[in-house]
């Protein structure tokens, strides 16, 4: 409960998470590369990241990921399934070790119903996000593949671990062709360095 406290504090969540919100709020851990969410199953809390960072991605028609969003202290999900009352959208992963603060609907409905300081911040927040989503997919659909490719390991803290090299393809929605050749280019560059299942900015 202290730690609880204390991230209410720290992120300035006093006027929205009301004292008897806080003793029906939920700490959770996720290790790297764990689903916290998945598309299209059922959700029932908001989720408060309040430690680590969590990837939003949707699969494509064509069978390829592409990456949406990444959240990051103090961002939060599960808020469009909350107002909608509908299936999770995206599936939401986390990048590395994640610590997220859940807060039930039901709780949210029981006790926050009528707070005009909750639903600000729903709306700042979903709008910063759709924001977020609308720049990836501009930047999906704009930008080279070179750019993509390297842009994703800079948002990835300069270094990227993948199962495979049609895994990372898959990710990027580029080619294994393209692919190997970015690669090999940035590597005789000295731009990236290449172990067998890691590559990292220099």
């Amino acid at each position: 409960m202290n730690k609880i406290n204390n991230y209410i504090e720290s992120f300035n969540l006093d006027d929205i998470l009301l004292k008897e919100v806080r003793e029906k709020l939920l700490l959770r851990h996720y290790k790297k590369g764990e689903y916290i969410l998945e598309a299209h199953k059922e959700t029932n809390s908001i989720y408060f990241v309040v430690e680590g960072t969590v990837e939003v991605s949707c699969i494509l028609d064509n069978g390829n990921s592409i990456c949406l969003n990444v959240l990051k202290p103090l961002e939060i999900f599960g808020d469009i399934e909350f107002i909608n009352k509908q299936e999770v959208l995206f599936d939401v992963i986390a990048r590395n070790d994640v610590l997220v603060m859940l807060l039930p609907f039901t709780v949210a409905r029981e006790h926050l119903n009528n707070n005009i300081n909750f639903w600000r911040f729903l709306a700042i927040e979903g709008n910063k996000k759709l924001l977020n989503t609308n720049k990836a997919i501009f930047y999906k659909s704009t930008l080279k593949a070179k750019d993509i490719f390297l842009k994703y390991i800079e948002d990835n803290d300069g270094e990227i671990t993948f199962k495979s090299l049609d895994e990372l393809s898959s990710r990027l929605n580029i080619s294994y062709r393209n692919l190997t050749r970015i690669i090999a280019f940035y590597v005789k560059n000295k731009t990236i360095s290449k172990d067998r299942n890691c590559i990292k900015i220099l």
